[in-house]
């Protein structure tokens, strides 16, 4: 009998510190379980993120091959950087596009047409096979406006795409400037730095700040959305620069390159200036629908690139705010290429951007995709900036 009564004993005491050690468990279990829900500020967008982040590819970690004056060898990436970072993504082009240069059609070797020359030396050359705008020796370069005289607006965004070669030498600039033709603000590419650098001026003393982005080898996006004095500079899907207060409006951009005369230091494409950045919503308020130029694609592909993600998440928002809006979804093309392979085109686009909104977690339902090739078009297509008007996705109420 003693001996049972000892083993009921410790059996009972094991039962309590088992019983102890699973509370104290559950304790630290529910502890972590309400940090998680406290850390998530909105549900449907963390699962969003989490489905586009597991659909993002891999990078391109390919080295590029050396540039030369007149042509780059075809081993060259051509493609985007792609960063799961872009799910994240704010930057939304201006609403009017003002100037666009995409260099098609343009001859290999000659001056890129829409563009003034300072100083220096620029030419089309090519990477895979595409145009681009290179920058060769000490040179300066300015777009080209009908108006000499014409400066840039209150609020406006930039963008344009660069390449990165490890085999190039001196420094590229973008620079900023006043309407007396003064730098104010300028962005550094500095040959194989992880340092991205911004300078601006504040009356007579300039600052600078400095962020490390992604340098490797291969094409990378560049964004710039200024809106009265506020300034914003995106690298690919990182934003590098945020300046609540610039001192002075830019008026007027150009791109300098210095480098040897033998080697294309800078080479840029997909330039675009576009005047406004009035909120999407506000746009829908007042037109009925949202017509939007930030969403872009790999060229003849209903491919979406990934600094298409800041207009994205804009129109997400909306959607999520107001889970009783449908959207007809609508592509539309510029007149490049024949009728019937745009029609196919822009309704595989359509579909590709409801296709990317229900990944992110909105009902199907909400949404239907329409092609209209290139019959409806806003602008001319006669000019690159007409075209650019005419590539386009609307999201019309339903």
């Amino acid at each position: 009998m003693l001996f049972i009564f000892c083993l009921s004993i410790l059996v009972n005491a094991n039962m309590i510190e088992a019983q102890s050690w699973l509370e104290s468990m559950g304790k630290r279990v529910k502890e972590k379980v309400e940090q998680r829900i406290d850390n998530k500020t909105d549900e449907a967008t963390e699962k969003a993120l989490d489905k586009t982040e597991r659909a993002a590819k891999k990078k391109d970690n390919k080295q590029p091959a050396k540039l030369n004056r007149r042509n780059v060898d075809e081993s060259v990436t051509n493609q985007q950087k792609v960063d799961v970072s872009y799910t994240k993504y704010d930057f939304v082009p201006g609403n009017e596009i003002i100037f666009e240069d995409d260099v098609k059609g343009e001859q290999k070797g000659e001056f890129p047409s829409k563009w003034d020359l300072l100083e220096g030396n620029a030419e089309i050359a090519q990477v895979n096979g595409e145009n681009t705008i290179a920058l060769i020796g000490f040179s300066y370069i300015t777009p080209q406006f009908k108006d000499k005289n014409y400066v840039l607006p209150d609020e406006f965004t930039l963008e344009f795409d660069f390449l990165i070669d490890v085999d190039k030498e001196g420094e590229s600039t973008l620079e900023l400037m006043n309407s007396e033709g003064e730098v104010i603000a300028n962005s550094i590419f500095w040959k194989n730095n992880t340092r991205f650098v911004f300078n601006w001026n504040n009356n007579t003393a300039e600052k600078s700040s400095e962020d490390t982005y992604d340098n490797s080898p291969g094409w990378h996006h560049y964004a710039i959305s200024f809106n009265k004095r506020a300034l914003k500079v995106y690298v690919d899907a990182k934003r590098v620069a945020n300046i609540p207060n610039l001192s002075e409006k830019p008026a007027k951009v150009k791109f300098f390159a210095r480098g040897p005369e033998d080697n294309s230091t800078f080479h840029i494409k997909n330039v675009r200036i576009a005047k406004g950045a009035v909120p999407l919503y506000d746009k829908f308020l007042t037109d009925g629908k949202i017509i939007t130029y930030g969403i872009t694609f790999d060229v003849g592909k209903a491919t979406i690139k990934p600094q298409s993600m800041g207009t994205i998440n804009e129109v997400f928002s909306i959607l999520q705010k107001y889970p009783n809006l449908k959207f007809s979804v609508e592509g539309h093309t510029d007149n490049t290429g024949e009728t019937a392979s745009n029609q196919t085109l822009s309704e595989e686009r359509a579909k590709a951007v409801c296709d990317k909104f229900q990944q992110m977690g909105i009902d199907a339902a909400r949404l239907s995709a329409k092609g209209y090739g290139m019959s409806k078009p806003m602008d001319t297509n006669d000019t690159p900036e007409g075209r650019a008007k005419n590539r386009r996705v609307e999201f019309v109420k339903q």
